[in-house]
């Protein structure tokens, strides 16, 4: 029985699988750490383009420190500054907010009463069971006006009314009206009834004075003031 014999490769054959392999390892090393020529100028452009890019949807934003436009955001839990922001749920710093209600922030914490608004108080003075004397009682207004009130811009009104005080309640710009809804035995001390701090006719910029004089014994006036800015 003849048996097959196997013959061994030749040189050049096993010097052609050695060039092969050499080649394509070589390839896969050369792959592995190529690197890029342009990796500098690539940062460069990136960092020079960043400015001018923009996030038109977010769903969550956990941390931002400075959104300069935010189309839509479903949820921002922080946003240190936000030039514009329409829906933040916690934000330190607004620049522009719309304002509550139609007014800015100055018209609910103002200094001073703005102009055209009114602000209405109670008032009550009285003496004993001596004849003659004096009534006297000062009042502050919740918010002072910008600037005092002559005696010719104030008023108490014993069941009267005036153009510039038409009923309780109610003042002209730039007046103080006090009505009396009751009053015994009193009189405008020195002919006016609404004094400045001084005892001179008129009002200050944060109240006024009430001074009588007492007619006779258990004299007494009690009622309402309103007054308005200028």
């Amino acid at each position: 029985m003849l048996k097959r014999r196997f013959r061994l490769p030749s040189p050049a054959l096993v010097i052609s699988m050695i060039a092969l392999s050499l080649v394509l390892g070589g390839t896969a090393v050369a792959a592995s750490t190529a690197t890029h020529k342009d990796k500098k100028a690539d940062t460069k452009l990136v960092k020079k383009l960043a400015p001018t890019l923009s996030v038109k949807h977010a769903k969550t934003a956990n941390s931002a420190t400075t959104a300069a436009n935010a189309t839509h955001a479903t949820s921002a839990d922080s946003a240190t500054n936000a030039t514009n922001a329409t829906n933040a749920t916690n934000a330190t710093n607004a620049t522009n907010a719309t304002n509550l209600g139609g007014h800015s922030a100055s018209f609910y914490a103002p200094a001073v009463l703005q102009s055209g608004q009114s602000e209405s108080g109670t008032y009550a003075v009285a003496t004993g069971t001596n004849s003659g004397g004096f009534l006297a009682q000062g009042f502050a207004f919740p918010r002072p006006l910008a600037a005092a009130l002559d005696s010719s811009h104030v008023a108490w009104l014993n069941g009267t009314t005036t153009a510039n005080c038409p009923g309780s309640g109610q003042a002209a710009a730039g007046w103080l009206c006090v009505y009396a809804s009751s009053a015994a035995s009193v009189s405008p001390n020195n002919g006016h009834a609404v004094n400045t701090h001084a005892g001179f006719g008129g009002a200050d910029p944060y109240g006024f004075m009430l001074f009588f004089d007492a007619t006779s014994s258990n004299a007494f006036s009690y009622g309402s003031w309103t007054v308005t800015a200028p």
